[in-house]
Order: C-alpha cells, then structure tokens, then sequence
C-alpha cells in the first residue's frame, strides 16, 4: 500500500461557455486536500470554514493604473460599484464603462462614492494599459481605480469575493477580444465591505436604478438584492454573462443597447428639449429682423421685433426650468450629460459654461434696454442696447448649437 502524500483539490467553478452571474452556494466549505495518513484510505480534511458573512467582499490587494498598490482597505467608509472588463474586449465592456461614466459616476451626487474596474486578463493588461482606457473615458483617477494583478489572485476575488463567474475561452471559442467570459453585472458594495445590490450593466433600468441607489432617492429594489445561498447556473444556461462571437452559424454580434433615459420620461417632458431649441431659434431670427429694422430707422419694427424676442425668451425660460424639474423628478438628475470624446468634448463646455453664464444676464440687460426704450430715453437704451444685443443673440444661438450637440452628436 502506497504510504506516500496524495494531494487532492476539488473545485467547482461551473459552466463552459455560457456563464450566469450567479455563485456557488456561499455555505459550501472551502476546497480540500487529502493528507498523508497510515491507514489504507486518505484523509479528507476541510480547509477553513465557510464565510460568515457570505455578503462581506474579503480583503484584497492588487495593482492600480498608476501602478501603485491598491488596497480594499482603502474603500471602507465608502460606498462603491465594482465592474469588471478587459481592454482587448470586443464585446460589451466599452459600453460597460461608458455606461458607468456617463451614467452612473457623472450624476451621482455623493463625493465619497467610488468605482473599482477589475480587469479579467491581467495577463495583458498592464497598469499602463488600463491608465490609457481610463483615460480614453475622462474617468476621475482619485475615485474610479482600474485594477491589474496576479491572475490567480484576480479569479479568486472574483469568483469567491464577488462570488461572479470568470474563466478564459478555449479552443475554437477563444477569439481576438472574446478571449475571457465574465460577469457584465455592476456590484454596489456599501461602506461596511457587504454586498448590497447587484445590477445588469445592460439594462437601462437597471442602471437607473443603481444611480437613484447611490443618490439616496430609492432603496435597493428587490428584485437587484444579493441572493444568498443561490446555486451556480450549469453549463447551457440562458442567462448568458457575456457577449460571445458569432457562432458557426455566422449571425452577427447585435449592438449594445444604450442607456437612454427618455422611455423613463412622460412625453411632454421629453419634447421639451426640441421645444426649447426653437424658442431660442425663434428668439435669434426676432432679434436680427429688429437689428436690421432699426438699422432701416424703422422704429416701429424694431420695437415688435424686440418685445416678441423678450416673451419668447421668457418662455424658453419657462420651458427650460420646467424640463429640468421634472427630469430631476422622473430620473433623479438635472441634465442629460454630453456623450462625444476629445476635442469636441472640450468646444461642448466652453460653450456650455458660456451660454450659461451670459444667460444669467440677458433677462436683467433686457428689461433695463426694453424699459429705457419705452420712456423714450434713446441715448441711454442705444448705449445699453450695443452690450444687450450681442450678448443676447450669442445666447440665443449656442442654446441651438448646445441641443444639436446634446441631443444628436453622433457617437463613434
């Protein structure tokens, strides 16, 4: 009879190709060994105890963008949402972090909020690597970390922290950018280290969600509670985790659905955008008929002209505050966030911050030009007027320029 050590590690990490998010039971006892032992058979031994917590995210240390070491411990006392991508991805994970950025850290309101990407193929994916896709979406690096480091050390966080799915694609399944499947879940993590929420990235709903979680407008819905003791979904599930490549049938990869908040809203308050666009539209064309007027001395004209402009800014204002209001009261935020990149990005708030700084006064330039006009004190409203009028007409023609970025800026 052999004598010798035989050593024995059975783990069950489920499914092939087709992963659900779900973990294994959170009571079922850790991997186990067979140590040496005199008598005929081995001896089975349990290495540790099952988690008494299984909600808890044990500790972790791995490596961030900037290649300084990052530590879980950094996260206590806040409240955060893990993701987890691969660059080389030609699935889903661009739109995941997009999503996240655009969606979730650029509305919610909480500073002490923070945002933890793991990446699944660390392998490739080096800190400088992951520095350059942080910043290819403007991420904040004091708030959002992209984390890289041993492989074996990432698939444990995962698969027993976060209790999510991950394993490398093999054979004809293992294609350029479908080379790891994964979770596309976002898990909101609360400041004492426990599981509070967990939400599929792509559904718009869902993503919602998690931001009126985070902004302290909802509870966590019952239906993104954490289940415990739920048991890991076999190979051939339904509900698939990640994008694959097309299969041998050659069906094409459908586009990401994109977070849109519109179907959220009632649809006069979705009109409302359109609307404000050609009040200020109109309030431009008003104001050039009354500038070429009174250049033609026709006062009368002039004094039309300008009175119509006012009221038709006045009710853009109007409409403008009303859209805001109940956007803030339908979604939990107060504006739509720009979605182009670069350069482009940078011409969007120059003229944004612009147009809404001169907005500010334009109504008190009017009613001072509009109320020196009608006592007939004319040196006194031309001099007002030539700072009123261009300042007015600029305000006027970015808010048209800001919609059409806003609202129909194509987006690569």
């Amino acid at each position: 009879m052999s004598k010798w050590l035989f050593i024995l590690v059975v783990i069950s990490l489920g499914g092939h190709a087709t992963l659900a998010d779900d973990a294994a039971d959170p009571t079922a006892p850790q991997p186990i060994v067979v140590e040496l032992s005199d008598s005929e058979e081995p001896t089975v031994v349990e290495l540790g105890e099952a988690k008494a917590d299984p909600l808890l995210i044990e500790p972790f240390e791995l490596i961030d963008q900037n290649g300084e070491p990052f530590s879980s411990e950094e996260l206590a006392g806040h409240p955060w949402v893990a993701s987890f991508i691969f660059t080389k991805c030609a699935g889903y994970c661009p739109v995941l972090v997009r999503n996240m950025k655009l969606e979730i850290a650029d509305r919610v309101k909480d500073p002490n909020v923070r945002y933890v990407t793991i990446t699944v193929d660390p392998e490739y994916d080096t800190p400088e690597k992951l520095k350059q896709y942080a910043e290819i979406y403007g991420v904040d690096p004091e708030k959002w970390k992209f984390l890289t480091g041993d492989k074996e050390t990432i698939y444990r966080i995962v698969q027993h922290g976060f209790r999510l799915p991950v394993y490398e694609m093999q054979g004809e399944d293992r294609q350029p950018g479908f080379e790891v499947a994964h979770s596309l879940s976002l898990i909101h993590v609360g400041p004492d280290g426990r599981v509070v929420g967990k939400y599929d990235s792509r559904e718009s709903g869902e993503v919602l969600s998690l931001r009126r979680v985070l902004n302290g407008q909802i509870e966590t819905p019952e239906e993104n509670l954490p289940i415990v003791g739920e048991q890991p979904v076999q190979e051939g599930s339904e509900d698939k985790q990640t994008v694959s490549p097309p299969g041998e049938s050659g069906a094409p990869i459908a586009a990401p659905e994109a977070v849109d908040e519109e179907p959220q809203l009632p649809s006069w308050v979705a009109r409302l955008p359109t609307t404000n666009a050609m009040l200020n539209g109109l309030a431009t064309a008003l104001l050039l008929v009354g500038f070429v007027a009174v250049k033609l001395k026709n006062v009368r004209l002039h004094k039309r002209m300008m009175l119509m402009a006012f009221g038709t800014s006045i009710a853009f204002l109007a409409c403008y505050l009303t859209y805001h209001l109940a956007l803030h009261h339908y979604t939990g935020t107060h504006g739509k966030p720009f979605d182009g990149t670069g350069p482009i990005r940078t011409v969007y708030f120059a003229l944004l911050i612009s147009h809404v700084v001169l907005a500010a006064a334009v109504p008190v330039l009017a009613i001072i030009t509009i109320a020196r006009g009608l006592r007939e004190q004319w040196d006194a409203h031309r001099r007002i007027a030539r700072v009123t009028f261009p300042i007015w007409l600029y305000v006027s023609v970015t808010g048209v320029i800001i919609y059409g970025m806003l609202y129909h800026w194509p987006i690569s």
